[in-house]
């Protein structure tokens, strides 16, 4: 990743302190209070850039262009990325600021920092990739819209609340996403091309292995008969936009518990049934020395 922007080996290879914090880019590590802190690699990258051109304003087209290079990255999810570097490194509404924005310029690292040589006789940790391993498993939410605002604006609330979110612009990718990716809950709209919502939710709710998943209905349609639609085609709840944050958030938490509290049950009688399955067959196989 750092060879990637650039970086000389003297260079990579320092440990910036800030605050409680401390980074190293080279082993990819950033630890608070000594603690390893799960980030995902691309905050980490954006972190890391942030920190070495401290000492200037960082534009929003220098930072997709190296951050991002050669690929397509809307402003909106860039603005989700440093919302995600402001709350690892700036957990504390209080504390004093890490990442100032300038509104029209760009954004700069304005915490002090110390930097240190690195200790060469510590052992190699694992990469900010595999710290991500160490956080507690999240829910993870499928948000299918046509409008990508919708789906940046949702995903970054929801990822705040601590949700793991992947996306699709139509019916026919949400089926696949759901397939590929085995989402927890889906917040689904209604009128989008390709396949519309009420035709997703009967094809998932008609399938065993998906019956289960909470499937959430957001739409501009507000009439009854289109709530009638929605019950019938399986959705577990119907939401008319706009939608209030704190329902939807309920909501979710609520048909999240319950879908892990019915997973779990699943889970047991699964092994109940393996460990019967066991016995039967102990005890109906002949003795092979009676023979």
């Amino acid at each position: 990743m750092t060879e990637r922007l650039g970086y000389s080996s003297e260079i990579q290879h320092m440990i910036y302190c800030f605050g409680n914090y401390e980074l190293d880019a080279q082993r990819c590590e950033l630890r608070c209070a000594g603690q390893l802190v799960a980030i995902e690699p691309k905050v980490f990258e954006v972190l890391v850039y942030l920190l070495e051109h401290r000492e200037r304003v960082v534009t929003k087209e220098e930072l997709l262009e190296q951050c991002w290079s050669g690929t397509f990255v809307s402003e909106a999810a860039l603005t989700r990325c440093l919302a995600k570097v402001r709350k690892t490194v700036q957990p504390e509404p209080a504390g004093s600021p890490v990442i100032k924005t300038s509104y029209g310029r760009g954004y700069s690292f304005v915490a002090p920092v110390t930097v240190l040589p690195p200790e060469p006789s510590l052992p190699l940790m694992p990469t900010a990739h595999d710290a991500t391993s160490v956080a507690t498993e999240r829910s993870k939410i499928l948000i299918v819209d046509d409008e990508p605002l919708n789906v940046d604006y949702l995903a970054q609330e929801l990822e705040d609340l601590g949700y793991e979110t992947i996306s699709a612009a139509n019916g026919q990718e949400a089926l696949e996403k759901v397939a590929t990716e085995a989402p927890d809950l889906i917040l689904l709209d209604v009128m989008m091309p390709v396949m519309d919502g009420f035709t997703v939710c009967r094809i998932l709710k008609d399938h065993e292995e998906t019956q289960l998943i909470p499937i959430i209905i957001m739409t501009a349609l507000d009439a009854v008969a289109d709530r009638v639609q929605g019950i019938k085609a399986g959705a577990d709840d119907f939401l008319t936009k706009p939608v209030h944050e704190e329902e939807l958030f309920a909501r979710i938490a609520t048909a999240l518990k319950l879908k892990h509290t019915v997973d779990r049950r699943i889970g047991e009688l699964r092994t109940l049934k393996d460990h019967f399955a066991k016995f039967v067959r102990l005890v109906t196989t002949p003795d092979a020395s009676s023979s």
